[in-house]
């Protein structure tokens, strides 16, 4: 990595060469030069196609890091599918921090013994229409899904850049209930953290997933990259997201499960 400038978006292309379907046990993505990785996000899609073309048929999500963000380790009987013949895509956003580094970003994987029982699957709840005002100290920004199925959550991560302030999650269920399932007071880029259930929690049909996000763009915030610019959605670290990731379970489909069988 240089000393400086702007580094945009780079996709690496790991072929597996396998030859069949595997589930993934546990995963991890291990950077070697840290505080130059914004984040590194990794798909399998079906081999020889544009790693950056995010509609790609067949796309399958891998697993993320961010800063001091750590690998996961799926529960008894959950995993995720890695189809046969996929190509690992590592999309690797960099950033410069006044000296050259080198980079050498290792992916790890284990495989489950058995199929599973239940797929890792998720979703987000994201903002990109936002402007936040100069030197405002707690901009508010928010979105909500409603989910079109009974939805069995296992964990929630927010992402945010270097003006996030706070988030938290609510669930509005039909019934007229409001529950908070996370509440994040005090935002940290350097500790984007992932946050499980020690249960899954079961979502019903029709519950409204609202996300609620306050952005400190105030000379106070001693983060800040600049704070007498507006501030919209982009890509780099000066610029700012705002998502409310989440994981969730699903039955596993059966015919996918007879044509693994037991991995090694």
């Amino acid at each position: 990595m240089p000393a400086e400038g702007t580094i945009p978006y780079l996709y690496f292309r790991v072929p597996t060469n396998f030859t069949e379907d595997k589930w993934i046990q546990a995963f991890e993505i291990s950077p070697s030069a840290r505080p130059v990785v914004h984040h590194v996000i990794a798909n399998a899609q079906p081999a020889g196609l544009d790693p950056k073309n995010e509609r790609t048929v067949g796309r399958v999500g891998l697993g993320g890091t961010t800063p001091n963000k750590r690998g996961i380790v799926f529960a008894p009987g959950v995993a995720k599918l890695l189809p046969a013949g996929s190509d690992i895509i590592l999309q690797i956003h960099y950033t410069t921090i006044g000296k050259e580094m080198t980079d050498r970003t290792r992916v790890a994987m284990i495989f489950a013994k058995e199929p599973p029982k239940k797929l890792s699957t998720g979703g987000m709840v994201l903002n990109v229409a936002f402007t936040i005002p100069p030197g405002a100290d707690s901009h508010e920004v928010k979105s909500s899904q409603t989910l079109a199925t009974d939805t069995l959550l296992t964990s929630l991560t927010p992402h945010m850049h270097m003006r996030g302030k706070d988030m938290i999650y609510i669930a509005h269920y039909p019934d007229g209930r409001d529950e908070t399932l996370l509440s994040v007071p005090k935002y940290l880029f350097n500790w984007q953290i992932t946050y499980e259930l020690a249960e899954p929690k079961l979502l019903p049909k029709g519950t409204k997933l609202e996300v609620i996000a306050h952005f400190d763009n105030s000379p106070n915030n001693k983060a800040n990259p600049d704070p007498t610019k507006s501030v919209r959605w982009g890509d780099q670290t000066w610029e700012e997201m705002m998502i409310g990731f989440y994981s969730t379970i699903v039955d596993v489909d059966p015919a996918a499960r007879e044509r693994t069988g037991a991995q090694q």
